[in-house]
């Protein structure tokens, strides 16, 4: 069901029209008998307080802020999200295991607010079953509930069955900041960082520093590029200026280092707003792209800029035992209003296309619409 989607990639985003400047096309191509992949993005997932509240006193389910855009994660054959908060059960900011206190929003225990943040890991499942196969949990709020807060939120995303990257338990000193998932027969490697962590201690080394551990993560990069079973590496960094259009330079700097180090995609978030894509290519020849921020997906803040946000498509194709290259990517522009997210399509908000349009292009922009209407890859 879910590969109908990759032949929009290939048929859209390889043509010889005219481009804007955030236009990109791909020299891969996405032929019968390659084994073809699409993968969906989507930035920084925020229960900030009014939503919270809105979801304890109505529905009782955090997927119903994000219901309309369910369809869009089921086209991509694999989903990952920035989940920026803890999901710990029974934990407050000062981490005092309180216990299981139930589906309530208290502060205390359960906040979206004064910048600590701690969700009902029934969070978990619920993004699980809109259609999300991966979370990086690496951000600056991964500390709000202290270490055991880490330690609280992979129990329950064990428990529940859906994969995380950038952080670990306490007491796996050793354990890994990356997943390897097969995707439609291409073997992709996940790898979650942050800049920061808001001054919060990490006394156990549960997160992977996206700067101050740059020269690991280049050589965890380029470990997992020499390996066979891996085909393609999509790093998630949570890096930048809040409320920032365009990227930094440490920004730019680090995506090209971990590109060069063998890195496919380099996916960020944690500004807020949206930045550009841009497609980067290698001194080996290898195209890539980079994405520095995918704006908010689920969050409270007010105005256009933050309450639009953009779900990344990027494909990949592989031929015989070579390496997975990038055919096409794509994006369909969400936006906020009240404590609803609603995809944007063609004839939507005309600010927010817009606007949109301004980081990632017009030829890249996909409907269900025009998803539907295209055949398999040929």
């Amino acid at each position: 069901m879910r590969v109908i989607f990759n032949t929009v990639l290939c048929l859209g985003f390889t043509s010889t029209l005219w481009a804007a400047p955030r236009d990109l096309s791909f020299n891969a191509s996405c032929n019968q008998g390659q084994d073809v992949a699409t993968i969906s993005f989507v930035g920084d997932i925020l229960v900030h307080r009014a939503i919270y509240e809105s979801v304890v006193n109505g529905s009782k389910r955090f997927a119903s802020t994000w219901q309309k855009t369910i369809p869009y994660f089921q086209k991509a054959d694999f989903s990952v999200g920035n989940l920026e908060g803890p999901a710990a059960l029974g934990i407050d900011a000062k981490g005092k295991d309180h216990g299981d206190i139930g589906f309530v929003y208290d502060g205390v225990v359960y906040s979206g607010t004064n910048f600590v943040f701690n969700y009902h890991p029934q969070i978990l499942p619920e993004l699980l079953q809109s259609g999300f196969d991966l979370l990086t949990l690496a951000n600056n709020h991964s500390l709000d509930r202290r270490s055991i807060g880490i330690d609280r939120t992979l129990q329950a995303a064990a428990h529940y069955g859906i994969p995380t990257v950038g952080t670990r338990k306490s007491n796996d000193p050793k354990g890994d900041f990356y997943e390897i998932k097969n995707i439609q027969n291409i073997r992709v490697a996940f790898i979650g960082c942050t800049e920061m962590t808001n001054g919060m201690p990490d006394k156990y080394n549960q997160v992977l520093w996206c700067y101050k551990q740059a020269d690991k993560i280049v050589e965890m990069i380029k470990d997992l590029s020499r390996r066979s079973d891996v085909d393609a590496i999509a790093v998630l960094p949570h890096w930048g200026d809040e409320y920032e259009n365009g990227p930094d330079r440490d920004q730019k700097s680090y995506a090209r280092k971990f590109l060069e180090a063998g890195a496919t995609a380099v996916i960020g978030s944690h500004p807020h707003v949206l930045q550009p894509w841009e497609k980067y290519t290698t001194q080996d020849g290898r195209e890539t792209l980079i994405a520095y921020s995918l704006g908010n997906f689920l969050a409270g803040q007010p105005s256009l800029e933050k309450q639009t946000g953009a779900i990344v498509y990027l494909g990949l194709s592989k031929e015989g035992q070579g390496k997975a290259k990038i055919f096409g990517v794509g994006y369909t522009p969400t936006y906020r209003d009240g404590n609803e997210i609603f995809p944007i399509e063609k004839n939507g908000n005309a600010s927010v296309l817009a606007h949109a349009a301004g980081h990632f292009g017009t030829i890249g922009r996909l409907d269900l619409q025009t998803m539907l209407s295209q055949k398999f890859c040929k």
